[in-house]
């Protein structure tokens, strides 16, 4: 028996984590309610009647965004609101350096609980070095309330491997219950000072389901923290909001997208399916790590044979050493059905954007990969909006003619042997980790 088990677990790791899709199917609703989803524009009121199936949360009209593709931005905004909460601070994330950027926000954490300020932490465990853990449980002390979230990988529920590897990917910050951030940035200093990166900055309505999946993971490692704190009037924080010199978009429609790898429902793969799917001009994105299951790659490729125009800016040089010839391995085929695919160059690229026709906006923690479709804890936002869309796509272009150089077909069919040979091989035995 232990023999077996184990061959299905070796068959199951060689074929990626792309076994998760076929057991937990999805459908599209037939009865959608157009009065339930009337901050969203009718051919998008699918998507979110989908979304709201799988995740319980609807779209939340009202909302003041900001986008912050610019690190060092989004590091003096935070600074500022970080100064200004009075009442409460959560974070959940995946990664907290205690590096210069990191110690920085560990003192005002301290600071701030010792003012009487509810301060909630929740670490990933696998994604810090001992060592740094160590020094974060420093803040406890001060009246900070932190844990780490670990799970063991590869666990069965029930008889499936639906667990995974339950890492918690999402980078979650809510302050005074007012106002929340979200993205692809852990509070470390690459992601402020060196990498491209991108987040988001929300108040309105959709604070109130941000802190619902903040408590979700709460829940795991520390239920006995209590409710967590949401401000009385959200409608008027968002008209209230007000950044001096950055752009903010008023009375946005947002629906939040939390990813569990053992509530048995896929959202963020049934959310990027759908989009590339329904995409009638343009679907264009940026991801830093692959492979996404083959249903999303032939996805793309569909898209593109029907004349949509589907776009991909990679990193030219990753984090992760891994990464770069996995996503190699898919330029052949992407490039062949159409997909036009670009390397930024020079620093790391982090950024998990996407966006399509002017009207969807798609950010957060979640890459176009395995890892985040079925085995981590994610969360992203759907922004519902012309207005946000067409300036991210217009910042999209002017990244891509800027940093970017072009990949074409002709230069991938050039490749050595071996290095086609290295991007097979790593695609086919590294997927599970992509």
């Amino acid at each position: 028996m232990k023999r077996a088990l184990s061959l299905v677990l070796a068959l199951m790791a060689v074929a990626g984590c792309g076994y998760r899709a076929p057991l937990h199917k999805s459908y599209i609703p037939t009865d959608v309610d157009s009065t339930t989803y009337s901050g969203v524009a009718p051919a998008y009121q699918e998507l979110a009647a989908l979304m709201e199936k799988d995740t319980g949360f609807i779209p939340q009209e009202g909302n003041t965004v900001t986008l912050f593709p610019e690190g060092g931005k989004k590091w003096e905004q935070m600074m500022e609101d970080l100064d200004y909460a009075s009442e409460s601070i959560y974070i959940d994330h995946y990664r907290f350096c205690p590096d210069s950027s990191g110690n920085i926000v560990a003192r005002i954490l301290e600071e701030k609980a010792r003012e009487g300020v509810d301060v909630r932490v929740i670490l990933d465990k696998g994604a810090i070095k001992k060592k740094d853990r160590e020094e974060l449980l420093k803040m406890r002390p001060s009246g900070v309330r932190m844990e780490y979230f670990h799970k063991p990988g590869m666990l069965i529920d029930h008889i499936w491997l639906a667990n995974g590897f339950n890492r918690d990917h999402r980078k979650i910050l809510i302050l005074d219950g007012l106002t929340a951030y979200l993205g692809g940035r852990n509070i470390q200093d690459p992601y402020f000072w060196e990498w491209r990166d991108a987040d988001i900055r929300i108040t309105g309505p959709v604070v109130q389901d941000i802190t619902s999946i903040f408590e979700e993971n709460q829940q795991r490692v520390a239920p006995e923290w209590g409710k967590a704190q949401v401000a009385k009037d959200l409608n008027h924080a968002a008209l209230m909001d007000n950044i001096p010199e950055m752009k903010q978009y008023s009375d946005v429609t947002v629906q939040m997208i939390a990813e569990s790898p053992t509530d048995h429902k896929l959202p963020i793969r049934n959310c990027f399916e759908w989009a590339i799917e329904h995409a009638q001009r343009y679907f264009w994105f940026y991801n830093p790590y692959t492979p996404a299951p083959a249903s999303t790659i032939q996805a793309l490729k569909d898209a593109a044979a029907r004349g949509v125009d589907v776009r991909w800016i990679a990193p030219a040089n990753n984090d992760v050493k891994i990464e770069k010839p996995m996503g190699e391995s898919l330029y052949k085929e992407l490039l062949e059905a159409g997909v036009r695919i670009y390397e930024w160059q020079g620093e790391v690229l982090h950024t998990k954007q996407f966006m399509s026709d002017d009207y969807l906006l798609i950010l957060g923690s979640a890459n176009l990969d395995n890892l985040s479709f079925f085995l981590n804890y994610e969360v992203v936002a759907l922004v519902y909006n012309s207005d946000v869309t067409r300036d991210a796509a217009a910042l999209y272009l002017k990244e891509l003619w800027q940093h970017c150089e072009e990949i074409t077909l002709e230069e991938v069919q050039q490749w050595s042997a071996f290095r086609k040979f290295r991007n097979w091989f790593i695609r086919t035995f590294g997927g599970p980790i992509g």
